[in-house]
């Protein structure tokens, strides 16, 4: 067997070796997506319950009552919160969030909370600044890290720190579709096109709606954030999933090229063998 051979053989047996690190990464990707899912769809459920209690806690307060509950200062930078992976291999789901956050970003008057070290390495090197008290939020996910976070938020709103809070993440819409979306967490932003009903209008609450709201807020914000970093890994997972198995599909369309160039190769090897061999056997006669 050629030289030639011999480098198309083990260029097919590298491509195939890859081709089963995809695999396997795509199949692993997969089952977190489920894992993920599941975790958001119950999530949905409870935040979509506490954003209606909101919503009819907040028809029933005047104008200069709901602006003392929900500003602390107006002036100051703006935080946002910017989740991002720790892992690459996940398409172009870190490259969205990234165009997004330098588009909306003045590096001059914010500060930055990066979920995940691609997203603390960029903004670093960029030059924002950075607060890294919860890079690996993600990774070690939890309620109680969820709880923390709300509560560090909130304490830079009340020592006057930042005056808005805002996050960026990814939109999960589908399984191929990803968005990179941005929502203001802080002051809260009540969703307008939910209907109350009459019942819901007529509604008695006690003692009375702003010490209420002063209970439901740190739940409210707690959703809120839970849902945007649950819907964010999924569109994570759902991203390295497709990334891996084009890559998967791409290795094999390479090997079955390689295949027919060696199997050419083979067959021209084999015919200059035999051609060799009749016309040594003719030069005999």
């Amino acid at each position: 067997m050629s030289l030639g051979l011999q480098a198309t053989k083990r260029r097919i047996s590298s491509v195939n070796n890859t081709k089963k690190v995809t695999n396997a990464m795509k199949l692993v990707a997969t089952s977190k997506l489920r894992v993920w899912k599941n975790k958001l769809s119950g999530t949905n459920v409870y935040a979509d319950s506490l954003h209606r209690l909101m919503t009819v806690l907040c028809a029933s307060i005047s104008q200069e009552t709901y602006k003392n509950l929900f500003s602390f200062s107006e002036d100051g930078p703006c935080a946002y919160i910017v989740i991002t992976s720790s892992l690459g291999l996940c398409g172009g789901y870190n490259y969205g969030v990234f165009k997004l956050a330098k588009k909306e970003i003045d590096k001059d008057n914010a500060i930055v909370i990066p979920f995940g070290t691609k997203g603390l390495n960029y903004f670093t090197k960029n030059g924002y600044q950075v607060d890294d008290s919860f890079v690996d939020i993600i990774s070690n996910y939890s309620h109680l890290n969820v709880v923390s976070l709300r509560k560090h938020i909130m304490s830079l709103l009340e020592t006057k720190k930042v005056s808005k809070i805002k996050i960026i993440y990814t939109s999960f819409k589908n399984s191929i579709t990803f968005i990179p979306t941005i929502q203001e967490v802080f002051p809260i932003q009540v969703n307008e096109e939910i209907e109350l009903t009459q019942k819901e209008k007529d509604m008695i609450i006690e003692p009375d709606v702003e010490s209420v709201m002063q209970k439901i807020i740190p739940l409210y914000l707690e959703s809120l954030l839970n849902g945007r970093i649950i819907e964010s890994c999924v569109s994570e997972q759902a991203s390295r999933s497709n990334a891996m198995d084009s890559a998967t599909d791409n290795a094999g369309e390479i090997i079955n090229k390689l295949q027919i160039q060696y199997n050419k190769a083979r067959q021209q090897a084999i015919t200059q063998e035999i051609t060799e061999i009749v016309g040594g056997a003719n030069a005999q006669q």
